[in-house]
């Protein structure tokens, strides 16, 4: 009989066995040790498999035995970067319009749990336009919903020193004044070809992000700039786009531009570096060591501290999105209008000057 056929009790006789055949003369002792070498290897084995299963049994026992449910639901789950995919898809047919039942419900539920949620989606996109701003980056922004005002301080006296118990100072005067903010549409809308909304997910919101996200961007900055200019809050400064504006138009500043900055356009601010190497008018730094952002819409020179715009986002700062694939069927185009509401506002006297050329 062979070793593998053998119960536990015929191979422990068998050991027995051939200890005392091996007395015999006639034994073959390489044959007996061979055997009994292959006896043990199946004992050895026989008991390594019984407490495997053993193992196996107490696990059970402790509610561990359930491994096919334990390994369908972990296989289930997706790990970020897999459901932000799955919630870009779903964001990009339903600005489409496609969106399915099962999509429209992804959107709108919570995110909880390390999951994504939509506005953080948009906001990579959106923040990558708006930090690239230096301008939108400095100014700050408040969610208000509807039409507000923003008081400030218009007038004040200030504060006095005097001599315990004599001299006490008279009462303040302080003037108010407001700035309302009327919030407005900022909004682009271009023609393109219907094969667009056959891009899918991640490619359709790059291409929708990166048209639209730059544009409405440099348009919410140009409205900074021009809000910045025409403001009655701004001071007003008559002199040369030359070596001595930034200083002239710093010594209007309040204290509360602790932060200023020179917004000029790529022209004056050549007009100006080139000036440096002029006989009799060289300046190492005709800027003052104030840090220099570029406008082109800026006709003379801006200076002061973003820090006193507030733009007003009444819907948010998420870009808005209307898909019109039907009014151009006819010639295979599609229409897309991308929009966001918003009203910006200077809230600090003296907080900036301008520069207008001599």
């Amino acid at each position: 009989m062979e070793v593998k056929e053998m119960t536990i009790a015929e191979l422990e006789a068998r050991q027995t066995a051939i200890v005392a055949e091996i007395d015999s003369p006639e034994a073959d002792l390489d044959a007996l040790e061979s055997e009994m070498r292959s006896i043990k290897d199946e004992l050895e084995s026989r008991k390594a498999n019984e407490a495997k299963k053993a193992e196996i049994r107490a696990s059970v026992a402790q509610g561990e035995g359930n491994v096919m449910k334990a390994f369908k639901e972990e296989k289930k789950e997706m790990n970020v970067e897999e459901r932000k995919e799955q919630m870009i898809d779903a964001l990009a047919e339903y600005i489409k319009g496609n969106a399915t039942a099962e999509q429209r419900a992804l959107l709108t539920t919570d995110a909880t749990g390390g999951t994504v949620k939509v506005s953080n989606i948009v906001d990579d996109y959106i923040w990558t336009d708006w930090n690239k701003s230096p301008i939108l980056s400095r100014i700050r922004k408040v969610y208000v919903q509807g039409n507000y005002s923003v008081g400030y301080e218009a007038s004040a006296t200030g504060a006095v020193k005097h001599t315990e118990g004599a001299n006490a100072p008279a009462e303040e005067t302080l003037t108010l004044a407001y700035v309302n903010f009327i919030a407005q549409y900022y909004k682009k809308w271009i023609k393109v070809s219907d094969r667009v909304l056959a891009l899918k997910g991640r490619a359709f919101m790059d291409y929708l992000m990166d048209e639209f996200g730059h544009q409405l961007a440099i348009a919410l900055e140009n409205a900074v700039v021009a809000e910045i200019s025409a403001s009655t809050l701004t001071a007003a400064v008559t002199n040369p786009i030359d070596n001595t504006a930034v200083m002239a138009a710093f010594a209007r500043l309040s204290d509360e531009a602790t932060n200023p900055v020179v917004i000029i356009s790529k022209t004056n601010y050549a007009a100006i570096m080139n000036e440096r190497t002029t006989a009799g008018t060289k300046i190492e730094d005709p800027f003052n060591g104030l840090e220099v952002l570029f406008n082109n819409t800026v006709t003379g020179m801006l200076v002061g501290d973003l820090d006193g715009v507030v733009a007003n986002f009444p819907e948010g700062e998420d870009f808005k999105f209307i898909v019109d694939d039907r009014s151009l069927a006819e010639s295979d185009m599609v229409k897309i209008v991308g929009k966001i509401l918003a009203d910006i506002h200077l809230v600090r006297p003296n907080g900036f000057a301008k520069v207008t050329a001599a």
